[in-house]
């Protein structure tokens, strides 16, 4: 995934969706139903997970790389 303009520091790119639950369940789930080479697990503060694998959006494919450029933040439980 590419911006096609600039993005300034602190602007909000994108909302991570997906499934909220254990993570426990979300690797158990991905061991069953997984893509090999792709997870889509997302860490909260409380110890629960985002699995953007069920019922995600775009921003799975968000900080995918060796140097990413992009950092996170939890705002209201979300």
């Amino acid at each position: 995934m590419f911006a096609i303009e600039p993005l300034g520091a602190g602007e909000r790119v994108l909302q991570y969706k997906g499934e909220i639950t254990s993570w426990r369940n979300a690797v158990r789930r991905h061991q069953r139903e997984g893509v090999e080479g792709h997870t889509f697990l997302f860490g909260l503060s409380d110890g629960c997970v985002i699995d953007g694998s069920r019922s995600g959006n775009s921003a799975c494919w968000l900080n995918r790389a060796c140097a990413p450029n992009c950092e996170t933040v939890e705002d209201r439980g979300r």
